[in-house]
């Protein structure tokens, strides 16, 4: 029997069920449903889900519960991505620096406490996965693979070493990738500083960087630009007393500043495609913590501190012709908001520029939900200038399986017996050219690990008849924020470079969660909302509806209290109603000839939840849960509970003929309904299934229960039936604002109406709303209470 109230110790009784139970498991022994496989998102473990995973992974598990329900065996893993840069600050601001080995141990603890505390968390919110299937990038048997994977890149040439210019992070002191940045605006200055001549002259060139002025390697201008052709090919002389040619590049912004830019190694990539295209030399201008060098007077100095100096010496010298403000955008590390720089730096690479067209065309055979998201991709992919550079030079982070030759620059990869490869456990090596070579240090950027989560879950490379039965994944689903890092590097890795097959069949992408006020959240703003607060006041599938209601397919969405506070009212709208139908059915053994006796309000109603069931299952099929809840609450508050129900009182509380069709439809319409909302709502709805359903129906969960098929629709008792509506609605209202009960009896009504009624509907109309004559005219709709 159902409780008086749903609440929060209904849905710890069914997920302590489920757990016991098993019953979201994936059977391995069944080779008769077909499989469908989900590649989860392994969320990097700091500790604390946000609203942003609620979405997310409320997204997916809607679709493995719809999929089960389907009749699919659902491969649903669940991963953690346990390494990078902020694990590494924390434990070191705790336990200060330690030796690497003892420093990674450290960090393996912290993050085993934070997965648990966040793996409690899914379990809270009801997220079905299969904690058999768990993996961890951290442990020996995951950096294995990883490493794996990069052997053969690296005997297919796809991953090499070189000195190249990199942006580096001088607070986390390592190369980071472009997809690492953040474009910050900023206020800064333009100064105008005075170079000099080939004739002796002044040549004002305004720039943001003076800092970099002793890395000066070049003068350029626009080869339209008629102030400047006379320089070509000239020498310029810097500030600081270096000479420097001067020469035409078309890129050059003649409107920007003076028309003159001078090109450091390195200000910004326009100044290594610059170093490049014309073979200039490189003056190594900072070291890895971002400090000047060759900078005679200024070595050592951080480059904030370089520039106040600089300028100071140059005012002084009377060098400065002005300072102007203006916004820019500058480039920052994602992980810890640090302006980056670009330096020269050895460093490990993968090659996308070679492949960027097999992965666009590897892009384009998979389905991408909604369509537009691919543009993401293609986007990022045409805008790559250089390769992505995989090293870190971080300590807790899947050691990079290589050896180096200092004196030759000569590398090797480690043999496939040395797996999992550490640099402190490497086997000697001598290079050909009679040097020993030393392991590298470096750990692989954290994308290199999650790159490869399909190959993993698939059973690659080491359960290759598993392998066949699962790769490539059915589904993919990730936020849209991040598909030029897992799922570009992921398409590359796992499709182009290692399989040559599609990663997955389908991608399905969610937006972000924002405030409610539309901006990011963010600590320092103080608008976080914490998905554990809300659970304080509102039921788990509350928080999931919330989630479907949210629209944030590919499109960043505000959280909305207001939708919650519906979400939650929904839950006692279905809870009452399923109390009525509890009591109503209370000696009633459903049978199907009763189904003989529907009249035109039971076939309505029967119409309509075949509506609601083809329109729903087309929306869970298009992963359209916006849409799919939406209906679903207009059709069962509206159509079910303010009229049908009501309609059918007066039958279910007497006796007479048309008592079992009623209780049919109820019982029939009830089961439907809360199979339907089952994906989304599956707490309360088992709740509802054990206490009504599960005696009849034979199933020990309503998850086991068959998606259910849309039926006939019987057009013509829709139509009639919304007249019905109608007239119902304005008799409610009159009575409403007369002050009168709904249970009030009426002498008389009398409707004007452009459709027949029909005697059938009629009497029902009076049953209804109890009035004791109807008198009927031809015309305009209208209804009159005497």
């Amino acid at each position: 029997m159902l409780a008086e109230r749903y609440g929060k110790e209904i849905e710890d009784k069914w997920r302590k069920h489920w757990e016991e139970q098993g019953t979201y498991d994936f059977d391995e022994g069944d080779d008769v449903r077909p499989i469908y496989s989900i590649d989860t998102p392994p969320p990097f473990t700091s500790g604390e889900l946000h609203m942003g995973h609620v979405l997310s992974y409320s997204y997916f598990d809607f679709a493995a519960r719809y999929k089960r329900m389907c009749g699919f065996n659902v491969y649903y893993p669940q991963g953690w991505d346990c390494q990078g840069f902020p694990t590494e600050v924390k434990v070191e601001k705790k336990f200060g620096r330690l030796p690497p080995a003892q420093f990674r141990e450290k960090c393996v603890e912290w993050t085993g406490e934070f997965i648990a505390r966040m793996k409690s968390q899914m379990k809270e919110l009801a997220f079905s996965a299969d904690w058999r299937y768990e993996y961890r990038t951290m442990e020996p048997e995951y950096h294995r693979k990883v490493q794996l994977s990069l052997l053969k890149m690296y005997g297919d040439k796809l991953v090499y070493r070189q000195s190249y210019p990199v942006f580096w992070c001088p607070k986390c002191v390592s190369a980071i990738a472009k997809a690492e940045l953040d474009d910050v605006e900023k206020q800064g200055t333009l100064n105008f500083i005075k170079f000099n001549g080939p004739d002796g002259k002044d040549l004002v060139i305004a720039t943001t960087r003076p800092e970099l002025l002793h890395a000066c390697v070049a003068v350029l201008f626009h080869p339209e630009d008629g102030r400047y052709r006379h320089l070509e090919g000239k020498r310029i002389i810097t500030p600081l007393g270096k000479e420097v040619l001067a020469f035409a590049d078309k890129e050059v912004d003649k409107e920007f500043g003076t028309g003159l830019v001078m090109v450091c190694t390195f200000g910004d990539k326009m100044d290594v495609v610059w170093t490049h295209r014309y073979k200039l030399p490189v003056a190594e201008a900072m070291d890895r913590y971002g400090k000047l060098k060759n900078a005679g007077e200024f070595d050592g100095l951080k480059a904030e501190e370089a520039k106040k100096k600089i300028m100071e010496k140059l005012e002084a010298e009377g060098k400065v012709v002005k300072k102007q403000q203006l916004s820019q955008m500058v480039k920052t590390h994602d992980r810890c908001g640090t302006a980056v720089e670009l330096i020269l730096s050895m460093q490990w690479f993968a090659d996308i520029r070679s492949t960027s067209k097999h992965i666009k065309e590897m892009a384009h055979r998979i389905k991408w939900i909604p369509e537009f998201g691919i543009s993401y991709l293609i986007d990022w992919v045409e805008g790559a200038e250089w390769d992505w550079v995989i090293s870190r030079q971080r300590v807790f982070g899947t050691p990079l399986p290589f050896y180096y030759c200092e004196k030759c620059n000569a590398t090797r990869a480690c043999d496939e017996s040395e797996l999992p490869f550490s640099p402190e456990k490497a086997k000697k090596h001598v290079c050909g050219c009679g040097e020993g070579m030393k392991p590298e240090t470096s750990t692989c950027d954290v994308w290199v690990d999650s790159s490869i989560t399909p190959l993993i879950i698939s059973g690659w490379p080491d359960d290759m008849e598993k392998f066949k039965k699962f790769y490539p994944n059915s589904l993919r689903p990730q936020g849209v924020e991040i598909v030029r890092t897992w799922a570009f590097y992921t398409i590359y890795r796992s499709g182009v470079a290692l399989t040559g097959i599609p990663p997955w069949k389908e991608i399905l992408l969610n937006g972000n969660v924002l405030a409610p006020d539309g901006k990011k959240m963010s600590k320092s703003l103080g608008n976080i909302i914490s998905p554990a607060d809300l659970l304080r006041d509102y039921p788990v599938d509350a928080l999931r509806q919330w989630a479907a209601m949210s629209g944030a397919m590919a499109k960043d969405r505000p959280f909305s209290y207001e939708d919650m506070k519906y979400a939650k009212s929904f839950l006692t709208k279905l809870w009452n109603a399923a109390r009525f139908v509890e009591n109503a059915m209370k000696d009633y053994e459903p049978d199907r000839k009763d189904a003989e006796g529907m009249n035109s309000v039971d076939r309505w109603m029967e119409s309509r939840m075949n509506e609601t069931i083809k329109a729903y299952t087309d929306d869970m099929e298009r992963y359209d849960y916006q849409h799919a809840i939406g209906g679903m609450h207009r059709f069962f508050w509206h159509d079910f509970c303010g009229n049908y129900l009501e309609y059918v009182k007066y039958r279910v509380y007497g006796e007479g003929k048309g008592k079992r069709a009623a209780l049919y439809t109820l019982y029939n319409v009830l089961l439907k309904s809360i199979i339907l909302l089952a994906p989304i709502t599956p707490h309360i709805c088992e709740e509802i299934y054990a206490a009504l359903f599960s005696k009849n129906e034979k199933n020990e969960s309503v998850t086991k229960e068959h998606w259910p098929e849309a039926g006939r629709v019987d057009a013509e008792s829709i139509k009639r039936v919304e007249v019905l509506n109608r007239i119902v609605s304005e008799i409610r209202q009159h009575k409403a604002s007369n002050r009168l009960p709904q249970n009030a009896e009426l002498s008389k009504a009398i409707l004007t109406l452009d459709t027949e009624l029909g005697e059938e509907l009629q009497e029902e109309l009076k049953s209804i709303s109890r009035i004791k004559e109807l008198e009927i005219k031809k015309g305009e709709f209208h209804v009159s209470v005497l």
